[in-house]
């Protein structure tokens, strides 16, 4: 998937510098990933649960039909988290400083 150009004063609107943007932007990606890889590890592991001999040969389409979901195809987190705080569905804070 090719880079897309991003907005720069668009992104600088909503935050009061750029690299603060990046960083709120950084954590909700990594917090969005997270959210993917516990949900993936969820799945399989009610699937190792539930399952019975019969269940994993129904479950095995299911898993074939995962299988062909390339990587490619899966939205970044990088994007999704940049399209939430330029939606402005990023709520944020700064922390008082020590002094």
């Amino acid at each position: 998937m090719p880079a897309r150009t991003q907005d720069l004063e668009r992104i600088l609107s909503l935050s009061e510098n750029l690299y603060e943007a990046i960083m709120i932007v950084a954590k909700r990606a990594r917090q969005i990933n997270e959210e993917f890889y516990q949900k993936k590890r969820d799945r399989q592991i009610r699937e190792e649960l539930d399952g019975s001999f019969e269940e994993e040969l129904l479950h095995a389409e299911a898993e074939e039909w995962d299988m062909e979901i390339s990587p490619e195809e899966e939205e970044n987190p990088v994007v999704l988290a940049l399209q939430e705080f330029l939606d402005g569905r990023l709520a944020y804070h700064y922390e008082p400083t020590r002094g």
